[in-house]
């Protein structure tokens, strides 16, 4: 019994950190009825939001209140989109607050997309007016440090670009 006791006690202390570092969806229908679940929904329909938990999401906090007022960041997409899971993950790298809008079935969405782009294309992300159809990191990474935010893994923007490099 003490080796068996000693080893279910050795699994879930190996599995408690990993079911501490997960991510749940919280599900909001039409009506305002909520659920939580493990994967996102499959269908339109759902007001969603991601939830991680035992981790720390990336701080806003650093990111300047006028920025975000003149240059807010709208990410559109789709279920099942991997340019949109990547946009999404850069977003929150950088610990840029966005909105996100799932235009699958939505009707009115797609016209505000359309309005906005010119066409159905996911992910299409708006930096303030500016508008990019697609997911270029390289091209959403010059649009956001041209709109003023702080670039990444920084507190106050990149203080080493400003400092002059030594001569070789």
């Amino acid at each position: 019994m003490g080796l068996r006791f000693k080893l279910v006690v050795l699994a879930v202390l190996l599995y408690v950190p990993i079911a501490h570092a997960t991510k749940f969806y919280k599900w909001v229908d039409k009506d305002g009825n909520v659920s939580y679940h493990d994967q996102p929904p499959s269908t339109a329909g759902y007001r969603v939001e991601e939830k991680n938990i035992g981790v720390r999401p990336a701080s806003t906090e650093r990111v300047p209140a006028d920025v975000v007022a003149k240059f807010p960041v709208v990410l559109y997409t789709a279920p099942k989109c991997s340019s949109c899971d990547s946009a999404r993950a850069y977003l929150k790298s950088r610990g840029v607050p966005y909105s996100e809008k799932n235009v699958e079935g939505d009707r009115k969405l797609q016209d505000e997309l359309i309005k906005q782009s010119g066409g159905l294309a996911v992910p299409t992300i708006t930096v303030g007016s500016k508008v990019m159809k697609g997911y270029l990191e390289s091209l959403l990474e010059g649009e956001l440090d041209q709109a003023g935010y702080p670039k990444a893994g920084t507190e106050e923007g990149s203080e080493s670009e400003n400092k002059e490099k030594p001569e070789s």
